[in-house]
């Protein structure tokens, strides 16, 4: 199978804005990111916002002093600056519109390559640093390994890595793709240990706290994950034929009506409806969405292929006997077998983590009769289980509100939420793992290692990120069930999978030292600095998913680990 970023799906009508790529306005006073609006439609929105004395510039993705980086005058030529995941080129602006998003001109020179995910290759930059460049970070040394998140600078270029690299893996070659190239550096700038560049002052409001964090979110890759991840809060009027349903919604309803529905879940239990399926799509907006250039139907067809096919073995009645087939028997179970309410056996607790003061500050548990606190076992469509699931799913679907469902886990069962729960579960990636969204729709790009460990842009890997299924010797009943089950919804979709890679024993687990999908989308509080949280790989309790536009994530991480009150 081709691995294509989705940077790359851009369609003529697209061309102007190519999805995750940057550009400076016309005025040169705003950043800003292509990326999709509530209507699902590719258009620059501004990001960040020049103080004045500034201008914007790609090379910081930021603002510089206007004195070393002029703003075009109102008798020259105005240029605009657009970058991409995998280029930053300059061209001339529209002479005859004011749009700020301008048409990229073919001869346009290069400035910078290999930013992006994507990148395998060298890059081609100028050696020569220009006024204005932030600093270089310590230069690479061949002798030396790095860890996920080291900056290092390499011939006058910064360079930041995605996973753990081993001594002698040139920042510039990037075999593995594991470097990102941030653009070129002036060695003449001082910068902190560690490189990347004179950075703001330690935050002392939530203003300037805020600022902070929004100039670490920049990297094409959280802002992908991010877009992934973005929610539609306005769902209650979405129903079955709606003209006014959302695009994703029109497009799953088109695939699959509410006699499919019904033809596919024919053992459902009566608590999973049609309807709170399309409205649980309508809150994921980036579940079937539009892929410019690519066959949009067919890519939806193979994520429900692959959820169905899950949801067969988590909640299927497994009757071999009966004449209706295994793939068709899912959803007969809304709670973990055994595990009830009321009388819970330890064996449902799932509450450990309740008694770790740490995460029950950010997550405190509901008070009940099992240890002390409520049982998040499995429940729902995917079997949503712990309360380190719980909360950051409370988090998402109830406007930053943690305890709705820690206090209530009964609703994951009970209401719509035993559907979007499962939607929440594939649309996120849980570092080493990408999430499995982004190894169906191609957006998650495999490392070398990855491939030579068996984890492609296939369904076997969706298998390895739910429970690592595929790393014995040999294939286990419960994963070619899964198989089974994923072939029979792809060919009653009309899909074939004789060009799937359907191999599932001896897949390497994923791991943080090789994955490409060790992504910084974590806060922890700074080694360096007080007052500041960073961007880490690992899991903690502050997803910057989960930010929203006021950074709320980082703010928590910075107030929870330095017992301050930013105001």
């Amino acid at each position: 199978m081709k691995i294509t970023p989705l940077a790359a799906f851009v369609s003529a009508a697209s061309a102007a804005c190519p999805y995750g790529s940057y550009q400076c306005d016309a005025s040169q006073t705003n950043l800003q990111l292509c990326s999709y609006d509530a209507s699902s439609t590719l258009s620059w929105t501004t990001i960040k916002a020049c103080p004045s004395g500034t201008v914007c510039n790609l090379q910081v993705y930021g603002c510089v002093e206007s004195s070393t980086s002029p703003r075009p005058t109102s008798n020259a030529s105005s240029s605009t600056t657009v970058t991409s995941s995998s280029r930053l080129v300059t061209s001339a602006a529209p002479q005859t519109s004011s749009s700020t998003a301008p048409q990229t001109s073919s001869s346009a020179k290069p400035l910078t390559t290999s930013t992006g995910p994507s990148s395998s290759t060298a890059a081609t930059t100028s050696s020569v640093p220009s006024p204005g460049l932030p600093g270089c970070a310590t230069v690479w040394s061949s002798g030396q390994s790095y860890s996920s998140g080291s900056t290092v600078s390499y011939n006058k270029n910064n360079y930041s890595a995605k996973w753990y690299q081993n001594a002698g893996s040139n920042p510039s070659v990037n075999s593995d793709g594991g470097w990102i190239n941030q653009g070129l550096c002036d060695p003449s700038v001082p910068t902190q240990p560690g490189g990347g560049g004179a950075k703001p002052p330690v935050a002392t409001n939530l203003a300037q706290a805020r600022e902070y964090a929004a100039s670490l979110s920049q990297d094409p890759n959280l802002l992908l994950l991010k877009s992934q991840a973005r929610t539609n809060l306005n769902v209650d009027g979405v129903s079955p034929g709606n003209s006014a349903n959302p695009a994703n919604v029109k497009r799953v309803e088109s695939i699959m009506s509410r006699a499919k529905w019904d033809y596919y879940f024919s053992f459902a239990d009566p608590v999973y409806t049609y309807a709170n399926f399309i409205k649980s799509v309508a809150f994921f907006p980036a579940f079937c969405d539009t892929y410019p250039g690519k066959d949009s139907d067919a890519i939806c067809k193979k994520l429900l292929a692959t959820m169905f096919a899950h949801f067969a073995q988590e909640t299927g009645a497994h009757d071999g006997k009966n004449a209706i087939p295994e793939w068709r028997q899912s959803l007969a179970y809304v709670r973990e077998l055994s595990c009830t309410e009321n009388n819970t056996i330890s064996g449902c607790y799932y509450n450990n983590d309740c008694v770790n003061p740490a995460f029950n500050k950010v997550f405190p548990c509901g008070k009940g009769p099992n240890n002390g606190f409520l049982s998040y076992f499995g429940r729902g469509a995917h079997q949503l289980s712990y309360s380190f699931n719980y909360g950051p799913f409370s988090l998402v679907m109830f406007n930053g509100d943690p305890t709705v469902l820690l206090n209530n886990p009964s609703l994951v069962a009970d209401t719509w939420l035993n559907l979007a729960s499962a939607i929440f579960f594939f649309l996120y990636p849980q570092p080493p793992k990408p999430s499995m969204l982004g190894v169906i729709d191609g957006t998650w790009v495999p490392s070398a290692a990855d491939i030579a460990a068996g984890r492609t842009n296939d369904f076997p890997s969706t298998i390895q990120i739910i429970n690592g299924e595929c790393a014995g010797s040999s294939t286990s009943n419960a994963a070619q069930n899964r198989i089974n089950y994923y072939k029979a919804f792809m060919a009653d979709m009309g899909l074939s999978t004789a060009n799937d890679n359907l191999k599932c024993a001896g897949m390497g687990r994923f791991d943080s030292s090789s994955s490409s999908g060790s992504y910084g989308m974590y806060w922890t509080g700074s080694y360096l600095n007080q007052n500041e949280c960073q961007l880490v790989s690992y899991q903690t309790n502050f997803n910057a998913l989960m930010d929203g536009p006021n950074y709320n994530e980082y703010i928590k991480c910075v107030e929870l680990t330095f017992n301050i009150k930013l105001k």
